[in-house]
């Protein structure tokens, strides 16, 4: 797709970046958990549940989320919190900018990423620039999907996440390094070798062609199967009825679950990626640490779903063009990856 032709301010003010998470269920009114929906405005997920553990009494890590939320933006999600036989007395001691809109009771606590997607409602300020073909841009990718980028959130604030890559691969005792450290170093790790493949394949025009060796994902599941010799074009044409997407690597140890050229190209990127963070270029750091960890090998769509798109122009009072663009994608993909098909982004 070419490049974008116009370009906008993003995140002005909060307003201008609202995100709805899709749970996908309802709360079933019993149980010994409570679900609240709460609306948050310039704190982090981790924030709010630190707040919310102190003034409930609960340990952090027995309250659930099914997904981080940005800062500076507003954000509704869903918490949950073991209640027992008592009831929330906590609401009004909430921070400014923080407060539940409504809660229900559930038997059980909320895994990450359970949740079906997000709803976005976003405006750019400032338009400037022609695209007389910006509506058939967005039909195209609600008809194809968007590449399906790791976006810059993952990398941490100015990228700092890979200062932390360059000192995990340096430190040879996997058992030394902390929980987050672990944790954010995996996430890090993982999204710069999907997002190198799945440039590499754009560049490559295989985003969406399949080839022999691709594990392939069943629209709406995560059940994979591996795209064989003779199946390569009855693959293709689900691909075409958006039956099922490729999918990129989530790096772990043990052995690559693609095959053929396929698993020759993940290997080498990956390759290249590990030994730009490996003291001394010594990769068998980051597979010692892998393995200790438990990490596994997963697999993420190349090309996501982009549904319910909704845009319009609004000129304001001293002419300005402000774009406001709604549209829900599936938990785990990120509104800024779309944008970047749209409209060239300029940061507040």
């Amino acid at each position: 797709m070419p490049e974008p032709r116009l370009s906008g301010v993003l995140k002005s003010t909060p307003d201008d970046f609202c995100v709805e998470e899709v749970l996908g269920f309802s709360p079933e009114g019993s149980g010994s958990h409570g679900l609240f929906w709460i609306e948050k405005i310039g704190t982090t997920t981790p924030q709010m549940i630190g707040r919310i553990s102190r003034l409930a009494r609960v340990a952090e890590r027995d309250i659930g989320f099914c997904g981080l939320k940005d800062k500076h933006a507003v954000t509704r999600q869903w918490i949950s919190l073991p209640l027992g036989t008592n009831e929330p007395d906590w609401f009004d001691a909430l921070p400014e900018g923080v407060r539940v809109l409504d809660w229900a009771r559930h038997p059980k606590k909320l895994r990450r990423g359970i949740h079906r997607g997000n709803r976005f409602t976003i405006t750019l300020r400032g338009i400037s620039g022609e695209d007389p073909d910006f509506s058939s841009r967005l039909e195209r990718l609600a008809t194809t999907g968007f590449a399906n980028y790791f976006a810059e959130q993952r990398f941490g604030t100015d990228a700092r996440n890979l200062d932390l890559l360059a000192r995990l691969g340096a430190t040879i005792e996997s058992g030394r390094v902390g929980r987050s450290d672990r944790n954010w170093g995996i996430s890090t790790l993982r999204a710069l070798i999907f997002n190198e493949v799945l440039s590499r394949r754009i560049q490559a025009d295989t985003v969406a062609a399949a080839q022999e060796g691709d594990l392939a994902q069943l629209a709406g599941s995560n059940s994979r199967f591996l795209v064989t010799a003779d199946e390569v074009d009855h693959a293709q044409a689900r691909i075409h009825q958006r039956d099922i997407r490729l999918t990129g690597p989530l790096w772990g140890a043990g052995t690559v679950p693609t095959e053929a050229a396929v698993r020759s190209l993940e290997t080498a990127l990956a390759d290249e990626v590990l030994r730009q963070f490996s003291a001394e270029g010594d990769t068998t750091i980051w597979s010692n640490h892998l393995s200790a960890w438990r990490v596994d090998h997963d697999r993420r769509a190349l090309m996501a779903p982009l549904m319910e798109p909704v845009a319009s122009f609004e000129e304001g009072s001293e002419g300005e063009v402000s774009l406001r663009l709604s549209f829900t994608l599936a938990s785990g993909s990120y509104a800024t990856a779309v944008l970047r098909e749209l409209v060239q982004v300029v940061p507040a």
